[in-house]
């Protein structure tokens, strides 16, 4: 299934059940953080050693959290990383997503949230080369993943809450680490 159409499944999923709980809360959260890259040896055309490095992270989740603690959410994200002052060069890190994970009420205005979910990404570089699992160069690769995150968050009322999110993914190209600043509104 391709992932447009995984997307819009999870998506309707969520319509789905926040029509049957007129209780629960529809929320979108756009993101902003940094990414943590490593891009392991072989990956990178001419470069033999593991690659490292910061991006700035952007995006936005969607989502439908239920009164008892249920959270099923998509989501997309960019990280891009701009050769300013180092040789790795320009890379770009974008995933679209869908999870599911529990909100544990910490207070009454404090809540943790672990999550599993599965994403499609795709690594791409102006200006270098990117290997394929087979050894193929291409300037995109892309692929599916597994990944665990975990948030905590604020109410600030009943509509707005404030938090932080942390995201850890193995992808075919090596590690994706993310942590975030996050805005969430509820309607």
């Amino acid at each position: 299934m391709g992932k447009s159409y995984w997307l819009v499944a999870v998506a309707s999923l969520v319509t789905a059940v926040a029509q049957a709980d007129e209780q629960g809360k529809v929320y979108i959260a756009p993101f902003v953080g940094s990414t943590h890259l490593r891009i392991d040896a072989g990956r990178v055309y001419g470069e033999s050693d593991t690659i490292r490095f910061d991006s700035l992270a952007l995006g936005v989740a969607a989502g439908f959290r239920a009164p008892f603690g249920l959270i099923v959410e998509v989501g997309h994200s960019s990280s891009t990383h701009a050769n300013i002052f180092d040789d790795h060069g320009d890379y770009e890190l974008t995933e679209g997503y869908g999870s599911v994970g529990w909100a544990f009420p910490l207070s009454d205005v404090w809540r943790l949230t672990p999550r599993v979910g599965r994403g499609n990404w795709d690594l791409s570089s102006n200006h270098r080369v990117l290997l394929d699992g087979a050894g193929e160069r291409h300037r995109t690769v892309s692929g599916w993943a597994n990944f665990w995150g975990v948030s905590l968050s604020r109410d600030l009322n009943s509509v707005i809450s404030m938090g932080i999110d942390f995201k850890d993914v193995d992808e075919e190209f090596g590690h994706a680490r993310s942590g975030t600043f996050m805005v969430s509104f509820r309607f």
